[in-house]
């Protein structure tokens, strides 16, 4: 038996004034080592002017 899940996350920002956000962490993809099988994944980031950098951190999780 097989669970699919899709998941759909958006933050917005709002300011009253121009400010400058420092990068962000985020941890949505799945472990390697987790007991289900992905059969997919995707990160889709707008705008698309950005940096990606993924690192395998402690305990063999990845943030990007």
């Amino acid at each position: 038996m097989s669970i699919k899940v899709a998941i759909h996350h958006q933050t917005t920002y709002r300011f009253d004034r121009e400010i400058t956000l420092l990068p962000h962490i985020l941890r949505l993809k799945p472990a390697p080592h987790c007991l289900m099988p992905i059969s997919s994944y995707s990160l889709k980031v707008i705008p698309q002017n950005h940096v990606l950098h993924w690192q395998l951190v402690a305990l063999a999780n990845y943030r990007a």
